[in-house]
């Protein structure tokens, strides 16, 4: 990211934006921290320090980094865009800059090498290259050796980026197991690493590859079992892929690509209310990735029978899988799309509308029981790990030397 040489126009442009940094992003902090936000701030404060104080200056001006970066007021709009609109007089160079600032990354970092008064940085989460300036003076970076490792926050300038808040770097004793926790981070935060382009294109072969064998393994994308086999079931499933992942490419070298790798069967730990269910349906949609549909089989019934929607079981079934924040959208589109004139009766007898009809009002009645999944951006169900990012989640005898 960001790897090519700046031409001089535009590194006169960014050295510019970067003395105005300063003095904007220290306007903004006041502004977060003038009463128009008081009883957010405090409300946000009370969230990350609880009644105690900040453990160190660090935490505390990250906190504030993120408030008025980060944090959305009621309207939506962020304390930076409402800095935005609140300047008119800001001239267009600056506003854009100030706008770039929403897309924040923040992570664990590797300085590879100075360049300049900019040092650059490999990020171990996307495993990106990032040319990085501060707006404190070349001092700041300048202390940073190649081979420092440091958790550090970055917002867009022009074609570089610019640390935002306070960075941290480790001491050297403690490079292990910084390594180890954005390894981690890639691990449990898949948008971490999906701002690497070449991650989601693997991410979305490997996706592609998992649902065919779930296909293979279940017989279909979609099975229904009960829930005190489900364990057993997905277990079955994992080490199929495992072995089918195996088969292809054995033996397998420490050096192989990533996407050639054995993956490791995942320890699934299943919740009671799965266990507890009737039926589960397991689901694994070619863009919505793998899901567990807990008793699934009454939706299927009722989107089959729609005059089942009268009984109470099947009418909080329903209701339940439509107010859900947590279940997808595509566990009622899937069923309704397969007989929209029966997924009309259903949801016209639920909700007490008779002209409710699935053509004409279904994808609008989602979106507004579910806004929260058509915000999201589909990302693949498989993150895919680099080889040292892999040699850093084994337990820590097996990377003795790595680092």
């Amino acid at each position: 990211m960001n790897q090519g040489i700046p031409g001089p126009s535009v590194t006169a442009a960014a050295d510019d934006l970067l003395h105005r940094s300063a003095p904007l992003k220290a306007a903004l902090v006041a502004f977060g921290q003038s009463q128009r936000f008081t009883g957010e701030f405090r409300s946000a404060y009370a969230n990350r320090f609880g009644t105690a104080k900040p453990g160190n200056q660090v935490d505390y001006i990250n906190f504030l980094d993120r408030f008025v970066l980060e944090h959305r007021s009621g309207d939506g709009r962020t304390v930076v865009e409402q800095f935005i609109a609140s300047r008119p007089d800001l001239p267009e160079a600056e506003r854009a800059m100030l706008r770039c600032w929403v897309t924040v990354v923040e992570g664990i970092f590797e300085v590879e090498r100075h360049d300049g008064d900019a040092a650059v940085m490999v990020n171990l989460a996307d495993e990106l290259t990032y040319r990085v300036r501060s707006n404190a003076g070349p001092q700041l970076l300048e202390q940073l050796t190649p081979e420092t490792i440091l958790w550090a926050r970055l917002v867009p300038l022009g074609e570089d980026w610019l640390l935002s808040g306070a960075l941290n770097a480790a001491p050297l004793e403690a490079r292990r197991e910084m390594c180890r926790a954005a390894a981690e981070m890639a691990n449990t935060c898949p948008a971490a690493v999906f701002r690497n382009p070449d991650k989601i294109a693997l991410g979305w072969e490997l996706h592609h590859r998992l649902r065919g064998h779930f296909i293979e393994f279940f017989g279909a994308d979609l099975a229904i079992v009960t829930g005190h086999e489900l364990a057993d079931r997905m277990a079955g499933f994992w080490n199929h892929h495992a072995t089918r992942i195996s088969a292809l490419h054995r033996p397998a070298s420490q050096d192989a690509p990533d996407e050639e790798q054995p993956p490791s069967v995942p320890r699934m730990s299943i919740s009671p209310d799965l266990e507890q269910a009737e039926t589960v349906g397991v689901m694994f949609d070619e863009v919505d990735g793998l899901w567990f549909l807990p008793e699934y089989r009454l939706i299927q019934e009722v989107f089959a029978d729609p005059a089942l929607i009268t009984g109470r079981r099947y009418r909080e079934a329903v209701s339940g899988y439509l107010k859900s924040q947590t279940l997808p959208p595509i566990a009622l589109r899937r069923l309704a799309e397969q007989d929209p004139d029966r997924a009309g009766r259903v949801f016209a007898r639920l909700l007490g509308k008779p002209r409710f009809t699935w053509q004409r009002d279904g994808e609008a009645l989602l979106r507004r029981y579910k806004a929260g999944f058509f915000d999201r951006t589909p990302l693949p169900g498989v993150t895919p790990l680099s080889n040292r990012q892999r040699a850093f989640l084994r337990p820590r005898s097996d990377v003795e030397g790595l680092g």
